[in-house]
């Protein structure tokens, strides 16, 4: 395959995320979180299973029910966390995010060693991985003591429109597509980038490897540290400019300081992959708040993410090098910078106890108050001019009512 083909074959799970991020919430409501990510879980089983088909309709079909798997948890988990757990939202968010590290660690540093221990063909190799997804249905099955959602609910719904309208529900998006388009490129070119510099297949993919486990500790801390502070700009900032230091090492000097740019990079990603999933929940006053955030951010999010891999892979072929594919990059992370400090200010998408309608409103401990009429939060914090009336209202407000955080 070319590295254009390559690009195509690791973008595929990301059009799934973009067409059905916004589908997982209804499905969720309808039939029940926890059912609905059971299920997910035996897609991911069977498209596994398909790859092994030999034939390239069996690579796309099988890549295809994996991504439409991904798509499932990676929406609903965070709906399930914030539903459940609250106050331990940011450790649970780590756990999550710390398993996606450990998944792609895994992945990339044991499936080429497995092939050549066992002398198996890839195709078989990477079937051993349907064995986690079946040992992951297991582990789900006692959630379903919880399994049903409200067919009726509109609120999930009108919360999903609004949050295409809210700055903050474009802010999470735009720092979750930066991350996500950098972490996905690198999963896929990384080992390449490694490799054309004169490293052997096996270390480049045992690079890959030791990026992902260097993460794993910063993608468990993020969140936690994150859930702790009553403002996450100092996180939203730090770990993206690991990133651009990283990558900048990459494509300056990609032979002699290999291993110092990847652990650079392993750290960047850990920490922003914690901190993009963890936003979701720290930027949302309840759990259908959560998922309007994260169908919001994943749908566009993946969009951008999407372009990634396979950009990538057309700029080497066009060029020759990776030196434009790698400052191309670079300058995507450097926006990444001011868009975290948007997003870290403390601020929440939620609705007000009265209406129903949902607003911005300030996370701060200051006094803020609800229009009957608008539906709209109002506080003395400049940062929360967003959920301030428009001179369409009036500036009218009730003063005499606190507006609640959530529903």
């Amino acid at each position: 395959m070319s590295n254009t083909a390559t690009g195509l074959l690791t973008t595929v799970p990301l059009l799934c995320f973009v067409l059905l991020s916004t589908t997982a919430p209804r499905l969720g409501r309808r039939y029940g979180e926890e059912r609905t990510i059971a299920v997910a879980l035996l897609l991911l089983f069977a498209g596994i299973l398909l790859r092994v088909v030999p034939a390239s309709a069996g690579l796309f079909g099988g890549t295809i029910l994996v991504g439409i798997a991904i798509t499932g948890g990676n929406v609903l988990l965070p709906t399930v966390i914030k539903k459940r757990f609250g106050a331990q939202s940011g450790v649970m968010t780590g756990l999550y995010t710390m398993g996606i590290s450990i998944g792609t660690a895994a992945a990339a540093g044991l499936t080429i060693p497995w092939q050549h221990f066992t002398g198996l063909g890839w195709r078989a190799t990477l079937a051993v991985w349907a064995v986690p997804a079946v040992l992951a249905v297991v582990l789900w099955l006692p959630q379903h003591r919880d399994p049903t959602g409200s067919t009726a609910d509109t609120t999930g719904d009108a919360r999903g429109g609004q949050a295409w309208r809210s700055p903050l529900g474009w802010g999470v998006t735009g720092f979750f597509a930066l991350l996500s388009l950098t972490f996905y490129t690198v999963i896929a070119w990384l080992p390449k980038i490694l490799t054309d510099n004169g490293m052997d297949p096996t270390t480049g993919g045992q690079m890959l490897s030791l990026a992902n486990l260097v993460g794993i500790p910063f993608s468990l801390a993020a969140p936690i540290m994150a859930a702790r502070s009553s403002r996450q700009v100092w996180i939203t900032t730090s770990f993206p400019a690991m990133l651009l230091i990283g990558l900048l090492g990459l494509t300056l000097s990609p032979r002699s300081g290999a291993l110092l740019w990847v652990l650079v990079l392993g750290v960047g990603l850990g920490g922003t992959i914690g901190i993009g999933f963890m936003l979701v929940v720290l930027r949302a006053a309840d759990a259908r708040g959560a998922a309007a955030l994260a169908a919001m951010s994943q749908t566009a999010g993946y969009l951008v993410a999407a372009t990634g891999p396979i950009l990538t892979g057309a700029l080497r072929d066009l060029t020759g090098s990776w030196t434009l594919p790698l400052l191309s990059l670079c300058l995507l992370v450097a926006v990444q910078i001011p868009v975290g400090i948007y997003v870290g200010q403390s601020r929440q998408f939620g609705a007000t106890a009265e209406t129903g309608r949902v607003v911005l409103s300030s996370r701060a401990p200051r006094p803020y108050y609800a229009d009957s009429e608008a539906g709209l939060a109002h506080t003395s914090d400049e940062d929360s001019r967003d959920s301030r009336p428009s001179d369409a209202d009036g500036g009218l407000r009730q003063q005499g009512e606190p507006a609640g955080r959530d529903t």
